[in-house]
């Protein structure tokens, strides 16, 4: 298990670098399971809600599993919304 902080803010700003560093992981360490911790995240955008989408692709076509955690009812919210509850697996 491999896990990844979310930034405070994940929108069209930082929203290159995280995939980047994301796929850089994947990449190099080919996880098992990649966790992507929330806890400090206070905002996403689309942008965003992509960068998860590309990186749970990317974990899915290595044969792994992605899952998001402690997420603030914010960003939940945004996922709940776009209709991504129902794809990733949030914990």
């Amino acid at each position: 298990m491999l896990t990844f902080e979310i930034p405070p803010r994940l929108d069209a700003t930082n929203a290159p670098e995280v995939e980047a560093q994301l796929l850089g992981i994947i990449a190099a360490q080919q996880p098992k399971l990649l966790v992507c911790d929330f806890a400090a995240t206070v905002y996403i955008s689309s942008a965003g809600l992509r960068v998860m989408l590309v990186t749970a692709k990317k974990v899915k076509q290595n044969g792994a599993a992605l899952q998001l955690h402690n997420m603030q009812e914010g960003v939940a919210e945004v996922f709940k919304l776009s209709g991504l509850h129902n794809i990733l697996d949030i914990r």
